[in-house]
């Protein structure tokens, strides 16, 4: 096996990790599974993380990571005088309707953290991040956002929407219904924002 930096093989891991995680679920995404994924051996997957809770800290994080790229790239496509909060929204969708087995997954995550003591601060973290990306883009991307003293409470607000909403289209898969309350939700949030 070719040596790389670790911060590769860690990336590396954690992208074997969510595959297995996608197919198979998190129950079965043992050690061993994720090293055979990536062609590597248990001593490499000991060297970059020193437990299966770090592994699933960055498997949380790329997932976050992932989609919050997709809405920041979508931001580069906006037409002047365009609502930037609603098409880093729609482009967000995209990728849920694009990749349901990927979201799916930051479920099982949270539900496999909640039922392990010894996680449970993962997936206190997984919502904090959602809701520090959320914070962070509306900050940067919508005019008067970061002036706002109401900010970190639309960015948690905003969280839980998405979230709910999320789950409901991956039991349902209503797309109309689903574009509907997003559009009502950013018409929401921008009158919040202002109004804070």
């Amino acid at each position: 096996m070719a040596r790389m930096p670790v911060e590769d093989r860690r990336a590396q891991l954690v992208d074997a990790a969510i595959a297995v995680m996608t197919r198979e679920g998190v129950r079965r995404a043992t050690t061993r599974a994720i090293v055979a994924e990536a062609g590597a051996s248990l001593s490499v997957f000991h060297y970059c993380f020193d437990s299966k809770r770090a592994l699933l800290e960055d498997v949380v994080r790329t997932l976050v990571n992932r989609t919050a790229a997709m809405a920041r790239e979508a931001l580069h496509t906006v037409e002047p005088g365009s609502d930037p909060l609603h098409t880093s929204l729609m482009a967000y969708w995209a990728h849920v309707t694009a990749h349901p087995d990927e979201h799916q997954l930051t479920y099982e995550v949270a539900q496999h953290c909640l039922r392990d003591p010894e996680l449970a601060e993962v997936g206190r973290t997984q919502y904090d991040h959602y809701a520090g990306v959320i914070a962070g883009h509306l900050r940067t991307n919508v005019p008067g956002a970061s002036e706002s003293p109401a900010l970190e409470e639309v960015s948690r607000y905003l969280a839980v929407v998405i979230d709910g909403l999320t789950f409901d289209w991956l039991v349902r898969r209503n797309d109309e219904q689903a574009v509907a309350v997003l559009e009502t939700v950013a018409a929401h949030v921008n009158t919040l924002l202002d109004a804070g």
